[in-house]
């Protein structure tokens, strides 16, 4: 079980890494903090800890993803990919 959860908490931290590079004022700290709280839940190795710093990081994900989707469709190329 410690294979796979190292290998899901660094897909969440590369996802999160790829959302720091929006050019977007303040849009980096949610998920720099979220990072960070992934961080120290490994250092302390407390389950409950990254369980919340996942969850999290799913919500900033999902969050961002609608952005990107709202934004897709507001310029037109979102009928174009379906």
């Amino acid at each position: 079980p410690f294979e796979a959860t190292k290998r899901v908490v660094g897909g969440i931290v590369l996802l999160l890494g790829a959302c720091l590079l929006a050019p977007v004022p303040l849009s980096n700290v949610l998920p720099a903090l979220v990072t960070t709280l992934i961080a120290f839940a490994y250092l302390e190795e407390d389950g409950l800890l990254l369980c919340t710093a996942l969850l999290a990081a799913l919500s900033i994900l999902a969050a961002t993803g609608i952005v990107i989707w709202e934004t897709a469709s507001a310029t037109g190329w979102v009928p174009g990919l379906l």
